[in-house]
């Protein structure tokens, strides 16, 4: 306070690096978690079974002895392998997809299938900005996919931070060979012949250099074909020595097409997935991809751009609204102040603390490297109410000094300073003991919580320092000399005092009542509130606007019929009005074929679209989920969903049941058991298996005596009919200023029944030809769509989503019902989802906050220089947990991790009214009072501070409670029992820690005495506990 220019150029200073940092801190949505998941896929077309045993089976194996592998998982499908490996938390993620990569690269696989590629999961890995483009005003479609390619692709690679891009629905042109079986037959050729000379002529490539003028020259050597017309004579030799041409075996034509179908309100578009970087601002990345469509709306007014979905977009709004309920707190807390301090100018110096805690905390959080996220943003205005705790006991103390100092000089300020400074840094540090544990929590929890603790930690160091150095600043400038702060009115504020002390006085008398009486508030509280809240893992995401419904038709469905149903769909939604007669869905996006990867799925269709303002989006998905199944096939499934980054789940499905077992048919036996028991419980929704449909499959089964009389072997065989059946990609070709991909197949028509597979020519040692028919038998089964392996055995997954607040409850009623099942021998199960997670995030939790309140007590400890002070102030604990329940019974609230965090947020803030209290009490015994006259004493001085700062926390934290706007979903819970315990804790710790704390001083005179009496000596005197 001395150098107060000084002191006011660093405030000036920390203002101007606070506004800084934050416009540098880097804007998400969600904190970027990776999960410690990896998933290693392969695409190979084949039979579920082929591809376990022959890709799955094989990568499993390879990658099993990696350290910090968790477990192993996969799915093995028609179309490819999914491996997916859970790692131990904390493992250096990139370090283990080096060594995944290195270790698949030796894996022995089909030479047909894709080379495997790892990736890995987190909210970085969902697309920042979803858009559609389609084209409009006489623009066709050729045209609008000939300037993606040309311009719009390069154009969107260029925005600053992105990573990648996918495209749906983009159309590429292609040239179909289609061979002729009759053809093929008659000259003595295979398809793989023909795929062997086109592979041949399209050849190109350096083969060397020369000495040409001087100069050294490369020498290339490409092929002809540079037309239809050159493909078309393409010479061949049949295998009888006949010169034949390409047009003599297959018919070839130019085809423009795409994997998927893509509609934007019935118009075709291209669907454009854009990934950002992790480093990437989700706020600058969106601004710059919409300035990149504004100029390219203008320089092509015949394109339309639909944006479906932005990420930036759920940011802007979780901060608006956190924002707004921030400042309404701030306005609350304020008020607050004002009516007990009934001065603007102390009012206006505690405020300060506000701005300048909240900018100090943007040069931490800077510092640290985190971002802005819901979860930071939610801890420093969860913060805002115990920011201005510390201020406010300075303030008040200061005020109280002023008014009763005949002069008004710097050392009034020091003193009053002093006499609290102590209390406001023990109760600051045990505040911020208490989020040390979550540092160390393992697993999602504490990935996700971790911002959120550092977050409030800084704020509260940042309140801790404004509240020490700046306010007594404040104080000495502003109301130090020459300002009227009105006379101590001791009548107005002493009748509160001294009702308070008769209170007080009386607990004193009747401890064991008070004690007693207090015990059955705390059992009663627990009976009352334990039985009715429903226990879930975390809160229910809030549904955004912006939704999809994915379409699981029957898997047989073609991707014409699947179009034509997805067409339904989207006149249904089109025709779909409110209450007002206003439309639904603002619009729609059609994605048919699309199951979420390049591959096309033809009974797969996803609908994106967008609710109005008014529109409940959680009615509104079970609803049109009901209307769309009824438009369907039977055997349809429906999944509404929102499009977001976010989420309000941190773990896996809500209810899950794993059956295992060695026999495929005794699996599926078990699982429709397990279905059958699963679908009494009207609660449960989404019903899925990991089976899905039974497909029909065809299935050629090689008589080994047969093949061998030919000198033919099974993999001869099936190398040889792969060649009929499947399409070979050749490469390309550029003519006519268009890039071309050479395709070869056989004629859909030649390949469309038993009949003519049972015709494909095998050519045996001899050189004779014999047919597949003859040495094979070939007929229709039926098989699961896919095969899942669990711990390196087949399994069968059960899930369901859980339509119930109480997920738990639920949760475990299925699961006993379903143990109760007999099932099929060698089948074993185990449940899973919600109620595994709730185990494992609640008993972090609670170990957490047991080692919360062990660093709670070390550090009053060592603060108060003794145990037993610490000891009797531990006791306000339970008191905040009565409010805390009744708190999440009164608003509906469930028991769940935001709200635990909530508890454990409590376990800093309710100490700090006790450690205001019985550090005053302390002061004055030290002074020479009794223990029982110091503690009323310190009750008439601090209850007017513990009631400021305990209503400026409770207010500040009512519109996080409300939930009024997007964002609220990490602060509701939490802010809910913070309000509740914080409220029932410092009513009752007014009186009981003052009990505790004399009867605890009354049992150490007691032992004292018999201790003394033991040795013959005279007791002596004690004034309090600590003398």
């Amino acid at each position: 306070m001395n150098k107060a220019s000084a002191m006011l150029i660093m405030i000036a200073i920390l203002f101007g690096a606070g506004f800084y940092s934050a416009g540098s801190l880097k804007l998400e949505n969600m904190p970027d978690v990776s999960f410690p998941y990896m998933v290693v896929s392969t695409a190979y077309s084949a039979s579920p079974e082929d591809v376990m045993s022959q890709v799955s089976k094989p990568i499993e194996d390879k990658i099993a002895n990696v350290e910090g592998i968790e477990t192993i998982s996969s799915t093995s499908s028609d179309t490819g392998s999914e491996v997916m490996v859970k790692f131990t938390q904390g493992v250096d993620l990139d370090q283990k997809k080096q060594d995944l990569d290195s270790l698949i690269q030796g894996v022995p696989i089909p030479m047909e299938a894709s080379r495997p590629i790892v990736s890995t999961l987190g909210f970085a890995s969902i697309p920042a900005y979803y858009l559609a483009v389609y084209a409009d005003k006489g623009m066709s479609q050729s045209d609008l996919d000939n300037l993606y390619k040309s311009e719009m692709k390069s154009g969107f690679s260029s925005v600053k931070g992105v990573d990648h891009i996918d495209t749906i629905g983009a159309r590429r042109t292609s040239l179909d060979i289609e061979l002729k079986a009759d053809a093929l037959n008659a000259y003595g050729l295979a398809p793989a012949d023909v795929t062997a000379a086109i592979q041949a002529s399209l050849a190109s490539g350096t083969v060397g250099t020369i000495k040409l003028d001087g100069n050294t020259q490369m020498v290339r050597v490409t092929g002809e074909l540079d037309s239809i017309y050159s493909l078309n004579h393409l010479e061949l030799v049949s295998s009888q020595g006949q010169s034949l041409t390409l047009k003599d075996l297959a018919e070839i034509k130019a085809v423009t097409e795409s994997e998927f179908i893509s509609r934007v309100d019935g118009k075709p578009a291209i669907g454009i997935n854009l990934y950002k970087t992790q480093t990437a601002n989700a706020v600058e990345f969106s601004n710059e991809t919409n300035s990149l469509l504004e100029k390219w709306e203008l320089a092509h007014p015949n394109i339309t751009f639909k944006k479906v979905y932005d990420s930036a977009d759920e940011v802007r709004e979780s901060i608006s609204g956190l924002l707004r309920e921030g400042i309404i707190g701030v306005v609350l807390a304020s008020l607050i102040i004002l009516l007990f301090l009934r001065n603007i100018r102390m009012t206006a110096i505690v405020l300060v603390s506000i701005p300048l805690s909240i900018l100090i905390t943007f040069i931490m959080m800077n510092y640290l490297g985190l971002t802005l996220n819901v979860m930071s943003l939610g801890g420093i205005f969860i913060s805002v109410g115990r920011i201005v705790d510390d201020s406010i006991v300075v303030i008040e103390n200061i005020y109280t000094n002023l008014q009763k100092a005949k002069e008004r000089n710097q050392s009034v300020l020091l003193l009053a300073v002093s006499q609290v400074s102590m209390a406001i840094t023990s109760s600051t540090l045990v505040t911020v003991g208490v989020f040390l544990p979550i540092a160390f929590v393992s697993g999602m929890i504490g990935e996700f919580f971790r911002p959120f603790a550092l977050t409030v930690a800084c704020a509260l160091m940042a309140s801790l320092l404004v509240a020490l150095t700046v306010i007594p600043l404040m104080a000495k400038l502003m109301v130090l000399r020459g300002v009227n702060l009105g006379t101590h009115n001791e009548e107005e504020t002493g009748r509160t005092a001294a009702f308070y002390e008769k209170i007080l006085t009386w607990c004193l008398n009747h401890r064991i009542k008070t004690l007693l009486l207090s015990g059955i508030v705390f059992v009663v509280t627990l009976f009352i509130t334990i039985p009715s809240l429903a226990v879930n893992n975390m809160s229910d995401g809030e549904a955004g606007r912006q939704l999809s419904f994915t379409i699981k038709l029957p898997y047989n469905t073609s991707i014409e019929s699947s179009d034509a149903q997805s067409k339904q769909v989207e006149n249904l939604l089109k025709q779909a009005k409110d209450d007002q007669g206003n439309p639904i869905f603002n619009f729609t996006e059609s994605l048919v074929g699309y199951g979420g990867t390049d591959k096309q799925l033809p009974y797969m269709v996803q609908i994106n679209t967008e609710l109005n303002d008014d529109a409940d989006a959680k009615a509104i998905k079970e609803q049109y989920k009901a209307l769309i199944l009824a438009e369907l096939p039977k055997g349809t499934e429906v999944t509404p969903d929102s499009l977001s980054s976010g989420g309000g789940g941190l773990g896996s499905t809500d209810f899950s049941y794993v059956l295992s077992g060695d026999n495929q048919k005794m699996l599926e036996q078990a699982a429709a058991q397990v279905k059958a028991k699963i679908k009494q419980f009207p609660e449960l929704k989404n019903i899925k298996d990991t089976l899905g449909d039974a497909k029909t499959q065809v299935i050629a089964t090689v008589s080994q005596t047969k093949a061998k009389r030919f000198g033919l072997s099974t993999s001869a065989i099936q190398n040889t009919v792969r060649s009929w059946i499947e399409q070979t990609e050749m490469g390309s070709i550029r003519f006519d200023n268009i890039l071309y991909t050479v395709e070869v197949q056989l004629s859909s028509a030649d390949k469309d029944s038993i009949q003519q597979l049972g015709k494909i020519p095998l050519r045996t040692s001899s050189g004779d030809i014999v047919y597949l028919n003859e040495v094979a038998k070939i007929e229709k089964v039926e098989a699961p769509i896919a095969l899942q392996r669990e711990k390196q055995k087949q399994v069968v997954s059960i899930t369901a989503s859980i339509d119930s607040p109480d997920k738990a409850a639920v949760s475990s009623k299925v699961a006993a019902a379903l143990d109760a099942i007999e099932l099929p021998e060698g089948v074993s199960s185990s449940a899973g989802g919600v109620t595994d997670e709730i185990a494992k995030n609640f008993s972090q939790l609670f170990v957490s906050m047991g080692a919360a309140i062990a660093i709670v007590y070390l550090i009053m400890v060592l603060c108060f220089g003794n145990a037993s002070t610490p000891f009797a102030i531990l006791f306000s604990l339970p008191l905040a947990v009565i409010g805390g329940l009744l708190g999440l019974l009164i608003s509906r609230e469930a028991i769940n991790i935001t709200s635990l965090i909530g508890f454990m947020m409590l376990i800093g803030i309710v100490v700090t009214n006790a450690i205001v209290l019985l550090d005053r009490a302390q002061q004055l015994m030290k002074g020479g009072y009794d223990v029982r006259h110091a503690l009323l004493e310190a009750g008439r001085v601090r209850l007017r501070p513990i009631i400021m700062t305990a209503g400026a926390t409770i207010v500040a934290m009512i519109p996080l409670a409300l939930g009024l706007s997007h964002g609220t979903l990490i602060s509701k819970g939490l802010a809910v029992v913070v309000i509740g315990g914080l409220t029932t804790s410092t009513i009752l710790t007014l009186v009981v820690v003052p009990v505790i704390y004399e009867l605890l001083d009354s049992i150490r005179k007691k032992l004292f005495r018999r201790s003394s009496s033991d040795k013959g000596q005279e007791p002596r005197e004690e004034k309090s506990l600590d003398m």
